[in-house]
């Protein structure tokens, strides 16, 4: 074996020793009981478009938050939006109270930066805390409260989440995207050093809101959370990520749309933050390449090559039953779900969902071109986003 291949494999039993280690750190102590020592006002805004079932679930969830003082700015584009006739249902029935806010076509950038644009001036003085999430997900009644708790009792400058995809249906492509997300989930975050915002799960003071300017961020920008993490990045305040502030995310995808969903994430990271990107090319590459050759080697008697592909595998069984423990503490209701095909995939198709994390990292280095919610876009630059064109009627 040459001094090169063992270099690889090191790297290789490195990265896998990493996230192990961090998908069991991610497990300990789950679920805690974190209720925030004081409860200011929040205002937690989302931009919303089309109706949907998730959506309407989505609603009923946010608005039965268990914290005593809240209020729900919703944007959408138009009151043609399907999305305007669901708030205004939604804010006949009981609940936390709805502000909605019709932000209109954007001309330049993308459509939900530009409706949380918008919301951004129903904000008032008296909204202590200002917390962003994504009309795709289903908040638990803990959420808002133990989003508040890392603020106010821990004292960070912001702190952010991440989704945690469920399948909603038996396709192996759906499975493939929410086996991909959760290997994302458990990667370790440094708030210091190396973290991203999720716009589907932030929350900061109103103070430091208007300090870091986000609005100058947002204009003419498609991605809110990246450029939210540019901000905060030069205000130099730490992004900090509460395990317990993940949310659920119901997922259907077929392949076209799954690697369409994929690419779209690593565009946005390479373009946002190219040497993350470089990063995570790096770190998907190597156990691929290293898998790959150990596998010939083992069909050739290499003993050593043998040895670390079976370490390979039980590292990755282990990553597997934590990511399990996760699910059952944070959401014990989908117990009863059925999710015997995600779980399937998660453990014994791993080379499956971890190419497609390669396929979509280097199949972000092609067109600047996305498609997102109906709308085409060309991305040339952090905040120099072109509408090519827009959803018809029917989507």
């Amino acid at each position: 074996m040459s001094l090169t291949i063992a270099i690889v494999f090191l790297i290789w039993i490195v990265i896998e020793i990493v996230s192990t280690l961090s998908a069991w750190r991610y497990t300990w102590g789950l679920p805690r009981a974190e209720i925030p020592g004081r409860t200011p006002s929040v205002a937690i805004i989302v931009a919303i478009k089309n109706r949907s079932a998730v959506a309407a679930e989505f609603l009923i969830r946010l608005r039965a938050q268990a914290y005593p003082d809240y209020r729900i700015i919703a944007a959408v584009e138009s009151t043609d939006d399907p999305a305007f006739a669901l708030l205004r249902e939604a804010e006949r029935e009981p609940g936390a109270r709805i502000v909605t806010i019709v932000a209109g076509p954007v001309q330049h950038g993308g459509q939900k930066v530009w409706n949380l644009l918008a919301a951004l001036k129903a904000i008032t003085p008296a909204d202590e805390i200002i917390a962003f999430t994504d009309a795709d997900t289903l908040p638990s009644a803990e959420w808002l409260p133990r989003l508040v708790s890392s603020l106010t009792d821990a004292g960070y400058d912001a702190v952010t989440g991440y989704r945690w995809m469920i399948p909603t249906d038996g396709r192996i492509s759906s499975a493939v995207v929410a086996a991909a997300n959760a290997s994302i989930v458990t990667t370790p975050r440094i708030p210091a050093v190396i973290n991203l915002c999720w716009g589907g799960a932030m929350a900061l003071p109103q103070t430091t809101l208007e300090r870091i300017d986000i609005g100058a961020y947002w204009r003419g920008a498609i991605s809110d959370d990246l450029q939210m993490t540019r901000a905060l990045g030069a205000a130099r305040c730490a992004i900090f990520s509460p395990r317990q502030s993940l949310l659920l995310s119901p997922v259907e995808m077929g392949w076209e749309e799954a690697f369409a969903f994929g690419r779209r994430q690593y565009r946005l990271m390479l373009t946002h933050v190219p040497l993350l990107w470089l990063f995570a090319a790096f770190v998907m590459a190597m156990p691929a390449v290293a898998a790959i050759a150990a596998a010939v080697l083992a069909l050739q008697g290499y003993v050593g090559a043998i040895a670390a592909l079976i370490f390979s595998i039980g590292l990755g069984e282990l990553r597997y039953w934590n990511r399990r423990r996760i699910v059952r503490a944070l959401w014990p209701e989908t117990a009863h779900a059925d999710l015997a095909t995600y779980w399937r995939v998660e453990r014994f198709m791993r080379p499956l969902w971890h190419g497609f994390h390669l396929v979509c990292i280097f199949a972000a280095l092609g067109s600047r071109r996305i498609s997102w919610a109906g709308f085409d876009y060309l991305v040339r630059s952090p905040q120099d986003v072109v509408v090519l064109s827009r959803p018809t009627a029917r989507d």
